[in-house]
Parts: structure tokens; sequence; C-alpha cells
């Protein structure tokens, strides 16, 4: 049974082919089902070992257009901390907390 050390999980709205075919090249090797679109709505659901996140958000950041909104949680187990990218008018930001803290900074 493989340690999951990292989880990726996220939305984006108004996502275009591009965006997905994109993450789906970035991701495919690992786990092709991980990433979907249906209609505009894009969703990654990921569990494993290693994910590369600074060149998946590289990847699809081109194809972010300004009706794009979401949030792409990068969850790392091993250094017990989350990573939240905030996608938002064809822009992204970023936060990294502690996962003893994550309520306080969730957005909730």
């Amino acid at each position: 049974m493989e340690h999951i050390l990292i989880k990726v999980y996220g939305s984006i709205s108004n996502a275009s082919p591009e965006l997905f075919a994109a993450a789906l090249a970035m991701i495919e090797e690992q786990d092709e089902n991980a990433v979907e679109l249906d209609g505009t709505f894009f969703t990654i659901s990921f569990e494993g070992i290693y994910f590369m996140m600074d060149e998946f958000i590289d990847a699809i950041k081109p194809h972010l257009t300004k009706e794009c909104s979401g949030r792409i949680d990068y969850i790392d187990v091993d250094e017990w901390n989350l990573t939240r990218f905030w996608i938002e008018g064809g822009l992204i930001t970023q936060n990294t907390v502690d996962l003893n803290h994550v309520m306080d900074h969730s957005g909730h």
C-alpha cells in the first residue's frame, strides 16, 4: 500500500478545454483520472507520494481567463501544511498555513 504524502483537491469554474488539456498533460502519467472537465467546471482530486505543483500551476496559468474562479489546495502531509491557490480574474494567489491552524485561514 502506498503511503499518501500529497493531496491535491480543487475546482475552477469557467475553465476551457485548453486548461483541461494542459492539466491532463501534466498529470496523465501519475493518474489521468485525477482531473475532469464537466462543461466548463474543472476539478482535480489527486493523492499520491509526489506532485509537481509549481509545474502544474505554470501549465494551467496561460489558460486562465478573467472569467475563471476557484481554488486548489495542495496538502503536504509530511510537512503538515496546506497551500491554497486562489484563482480569480485570471490571477493566482497563494497562502500556506500549518494544518493545525487551517480553519483559521480557510476563508470560511
